[in-house]
C-alpha cells in the first residue's frame, strides 16, 4: 500500500510539472512581439520610449503591453502621461454641454476643447466611488456626428482620501476634436457623478509626434474629387497627416480620412485644408491603410508632392533595477490592461526622469522569457524536458495500473 501511495505522489508530481511547464510555454507565447529595453544605468524610475514599430504590434488601446525583468516577471509601470502636473494653476477646465443622444446606453458627460489644441490626454473629477466602470471615448465638431476616439477605458476606483473626490486622466491617440463625449458601460447600474474634465495646458502644448516609416501613397483624381490612397508596412499608430501642398497658391477643400480594415472603410476625421494654414491633419487611426477623399468642388486637384505619416509620442514609467534587463512583450488579443499599485505614488516620480528606448521589435517564438542579448536557444532541451516527462508520467501511470490489479487479484483469492 505504501509504494502504491508512492507512486501515486510521483505520478501527481509529474501530472502538476507538465502542466505547469505547457501552461508557462503557453503564457510566454501569448505575447507574440517583444523588444529589448537600453540597459538602466542605475536603479530608479526611467521613462520607456515607446517606438511606432512596436505600438503596430500592440492593442489599439495598448493594454497588452507588459516589462518582464530577465526571470520572465511582470513590472509595473504606468503610462507618463497620467502623471500629475506639478503647476495646478496650468490646469483648465472644460464646459460641459447637455448633449445626450437618443442612441446613448450609459451615462454621457460631454465636455467642450475651446482650446483648439490636440489632446491626448483628459483629466476628470469624479466623487469618489469603488465601483468597477469602463468608458467608451468619442469626439465630435458638431455634436451630431460622433467618432470613436478609445474604447474600454478602465475607470480606476478612488484613492483613500478624505476631500470626497478624486483625479484619474483617460489616455488616447491625439485628437483635435472640439467636443468629448465619455460614455459609460452602467446600463441597469448605478451612475457615477462627474464634477469636471479638463487638461494641464502645459503637458498639451508638449505634445510631441514620432514620424511613422516607409509610408507609400497613390492619387485618382475623378471628377470634383482626389482620392489618396496611403499604404504602410504595418498597423500602426497614426495620430497625425502632414500634407506638403505646392498648387495652387489659394485653397480651401474638405477632406475626409478613412480607415481601411479589410473590406471596411471607417470615417475617423474630417477637416478642412487651407493654404494659410499648416495642413496637418489631427485623428486617430490604427491601420495598415488610408484613404483621403478631397472634395475639389469645380477647382483643379490639388498638387500635393509629399505625405508624412506621425504617431503621438508614447512612454511608459517604471522603476527599473540598474543590475537587472528587461523587455517588452505586446501582441496578445486576449490580454486586459494591468492594474498596478504605482498609480498611486505617482506623486513620488520627478519630472527629470531619465529616457530609455527599446531595441528592434522580434517575433517572440521562444518559450523561455527573451533575453535582450542574444544567447543559447534552450526551447529544444525544453520540449524534450516535457516529452520525458510525459513519458515517465505514461510509465508510472500503468505501473500504478498494474499494482492496482495486482492487489485486485490478491483480494480476490482471499
Amino acid at each position: 500500500m505504501i509504494k502504491l501511495l508512492k507512486v501515486r505522489k510521483n505520478s501527481i508530481a509529474l501530472t502538476a510539472l507538465f502542466c505547469g511547464l505547457m501552461l508557462s510555454a503557453s503564457a510566454q507565447k501569448s505575447f507574440k512581439y517583444g523588444a529589448a529595453l537600453q540597459k538602466a544605468d542605475s536603479t530608479g524610475f526611467y521613462r520607456i520610449s515607446l517606438q511606432p514599430a512596436f505600438v503596430a504590434k500592440a492593442k489599439g488601446d495598448m493594454a497588452d503591453i507588459r516589462i518582464a525583468d530577465a526571470q520572465g516577471k511582470f513590472v509595473p509601470y504606468i503610462q507618463a502621461g497620467s502623471l500629475p502636473q506639478k503647476d495646478q494653476k496650468s490646469f483648465v477646465v472644460f464646459n460641459t454641454v447637455v448633449a445626450r443622444l437618443a442612441t446613448d446606453t450609459g451615462t454621457t458627460y460631454v465636455v467642450e476643447n475651446k482650446t483648439g489644441l490636440a489632446l491626448n490626454r483628459l483629466w476628470i473629477k469624479l466623487q469618489n466611488t469603488a465601483v468597477s466602470r469602463k468608458v467608451n471615448l468619442m469626439g465630435s465638431d458638431d455634436l451630431k456626428q460622433w467618432f470613436a476616439i478609445q474604447e474600454d477605458i478602465s475607470l480606476q476606483e478612488a484613492v483613500q482620501n478624505s476631500e470626497g473626490t478624486y483625479m484619474q486622466s483617460l489616455s488616447f491617440p491625439a485628437s483635435s476634436y472640439r467636443y468629448l463625449k465619455i460614455l459609460v458601460d452602467d446600463k441597469n447600474k448605478a451612475p457615477i457623478k462627474f464634477l469636471q474634465a479638463g487638461i494641464y495646458t502645459e503637458y498639451a502644448r508638449t505634445l510631441a509626434y514620432t514620424p511613422v516609416p516607409d509610408i507609400k501613397f497613390t492619387r485618382a483624381d475623378s471628377v470634383q474629387t482626389t482620392f489618396i490612397s496611403i499604404k504602410l508596412n504595418d498597423n500602426y499608430q497614426v495620430n497625425k497627416l502632414h500634407l506638403n501642398i505646392t498648387a495652387p497658391k489659394y485653397f480651401r477643400r474638405n477632406i475626409t480620412v478613412y480607415q481601411i480594415t479589410g473590406d471596411y472603410k471607417e470615417a475617423v476625421a474630417e477637416a478642412e485644408l487651407n493654404s494659410t494654414k499648416n495642413n496637418d491633419l489631427l485623428f486617430s487611426a490604427k491601420a495598415s491603410r488610408l484613404l483621403l477623399q478631397i472634395a475639389n468642388g469645380d477647382n483643379q486637384p490639388l498638387t500635393i508632392t509629399g505625405i508624412d505619416a506621425y504617431q503621438t509620442d508614447q512612454y511608459l514609467v517604471s522603476y527599473l533595477n540598474g543590475n537587472q534587463s528587461y523587455h517588452l512583450l505586446a501582441g496578445d488579443s486576449t490580454a486586459q490592461a494591468p492594474e498596478y499599485d504605482l498609480r498611486f505614488f505617482a506623486d513620488s516620480i520627478k519630472d527629470n526622469i531619465p529616457t530609455i528606448k527599446h531595441e528592434a521589435v522580434f517575433k517572440n517564438d521562444v518559450v523561455l522569457p527573451v533575453q535582450p542579448k542574444a544567447g543559447k536557444d534552450y526551447t529544444v532541451l525544453i520540449w524534450v524536458a516535457i516529452i520525458v516527462a510525459l513519458g515517465l508520467l505514461l510509465l508510472l501511470t500503468l505501473k500504478m495500473m498494474k499494482e492496482v490489479g495486482k492487489k485486485t487479484g490478491e483480494g480476490d483469492k482471499v
